[in-house]
């Protein structure tokens, strides 16, 4: 009987594994095109049709920092307000966020990616700001839908390495 059920028990987990494995490739695309969608040149607009097709309904985004005396400040708000907050500023200054480092944490249809990412000025190529996002996603349909976004950039208190430890 151990025997019967150690050799299932092995045979599901390897039967398992490909479709993670093919859920992970598909939640970091969904991931590299969220970053695509926020960067480009100065001037060049946006697709922000693209990105509301990335998030589900009801998505959450914020950013999240150390606020006075460490107390922990934030703000929570709609895709829609981001691209109406931030939609502008990014065509008018250029700018591109990329991953330099990304883990995913999969389980059934809910993924949890944890994101280093660094932001390059549009006009100087500088990079000049540095943190991590930490993006929630849903299976939905099929599909890898982002539910929620939040965001901490680096500071002395808190470096990148430490969403990774």
């Amino acid at each position: 009987m151990k025997t019967t059920l150690l050799a299932a028990l092995a045979t599901s987990a390897v039967i398992a594994a490909p479709a993670a494995a093919d859920d992970t490739a598909d939640i970091q695309t969904a991931i590299d095109g969220l970053y695509a969608v926020i960067s480009g040149p100065v001037g060049e607009a946006r697709d922000f049709d693209a990105m509301r097709e990335m998030f589900m309904e009801g998505a959450a985004m914020g950013a999240v920092a150390a606020g006075p005396e460490g107390n922990g400040a934030g703000r929570v708000i709609t895709l829609d307000d981001y691209i109406e907050r931030s939609g502008p500023w990014l065509v008018e200054n250029g700018f591109t966020e990329r991953a330099t480092r990304t883990e995913i944490d999969l389980w059934g249809e809910i993924a949890y990616a944890r994101s280093a990412y660094e932001g390059v000025n549009g006009v100087t190529g500088e990079v000049f700001l540095i943190g991590v996002n930490y993006i929630t996603l849903f299976k939905i349909d099929g599909d890898w839908k982002i539910a929620s976004i939040l965001w901490r950039t680096e500071s002395e208190d808190w470096p990148v390495s430490a969403a990774f430890e």
